[in-house]
């Protein structure tokens, strides 16, 4: 059995529960015990799993919100992309403005090249308010709520914390899925706290990679009619474009720098080693 195989294998084994157990993982795996701890220390290493007892477990019980999303993973994936939809969704910003920047290690990305002066951004994102806080003079609102590391967000599950009273020009949001339905996630709680900041701000900007296209997500975050502008990179197809622009997305293409462009690990491929701190998103 490939390592890739085994890696996959090792990922449902614990989806959705709580520990499964070296034993029964090597009833799954055609592998020795070695090669079983070797998988298991690679998939740690990457932040997709982490051991506990006698064996291994998701990196959140079952039911926390974000139990799929890490910070740290995700800011290593199609990262050139990021930076030229960083670079081209700046072009949408004037200062004096406020903003939201909700999430995301693009919108992190893209936090990172605000002009230094000049405007106030709310934000549920530690990476954000870190940057923007110690790195420029611009002024800084965190949403209320439970910090989650991993994921490097603030989380409410409150109906009506005091940010509320921010009023923005724009709200600007990535995605894990792009389809016919709209952007959308799986976790209910962000879907909600990110409806609820939208009514905050005028118009709504999507940041998201064009690997997002034909993902599969259960949960519809906006519909494209409520999308103001989505900026993507130049991989996206003629057929995801006519998609947006007939729900009346204006699009803007980032174009990549050949010379530093990657690509997003393709789906089962060995997951590399990242380091699973907020910071690092």
């Amino acid at each position: 059995m490939l390592k890739e195989e085994r890696f996959n294998l090792i990922l449902k084994a614990v989806e959705g529960r709580d520990a499964v157990s070296y034993e029964e993982l090597l009833t799954m795996v055609d592998a020795s015990g070695a090669t079983l701890r070797r998988d298991v220390d690679q998939l740690c290493e990457a932040g997709r799993i982490r051991k506990v007892r006698g064996g291994v477990a998701p990196l959140m019980a079952a039911g926390r919100p974000l139990a799929s999303y890490f910070f740290g993973v995700q800011a290593q994936r199609a990262a050139a992309a990021k930076e030229a939809i960083a670079r081209r969704a700046v072009e949408l910003v004037s200062t004096p403005d406020t903003l939201i920047l909700y999430g995301g290690s693009t919108v992190a990305r893209f936090a990172e090249m605000l002009p230094a002066v000049g405007l106030t951004v709310l934000t549920d994102s530690l990476p954000v308010a870190n940057h923007l806080a110690f790195k420029t003079d611009n002024r800084v609102f965190l949403t209320g709520g439970e910090v989650l590391a991993q994921q490097g967000i603030v989380l409410s599950p409150f109906d009506d914390p005091p940010a509320f009273h921010v009023a923005a020009s724009t709200f600007f949001i990535g995605c894990h899925a792009v389809g016919p339905a709209g952007i959308m996630e799986d976790d209910p709680l962000p879907l909600r706290a990110a409806r609820a900041l939208r009514r905050q701000a005028a118009r709504l900007v999507v940041l998201a990679d064009s690997t997002k296209f034909g993902e599969a997500r259960s949960l519809v975050v906006f519909p494209l009619s409520e999308v103001d502008v989505f900026v993507t990179d130049e991989g996206i197809s003629d057929s995801d474009r006519r998609m947006l622009e007939d729900a009346g997305v204006d699009v803007l293409i980032a174009p990549l720098d050949r010379d530093i462009r990657d690509e997003a690990p393709a789906e089962g491929a060995a997951v590399p080693s990242v380091p699973q701190e907020a910071t690092d998103k």
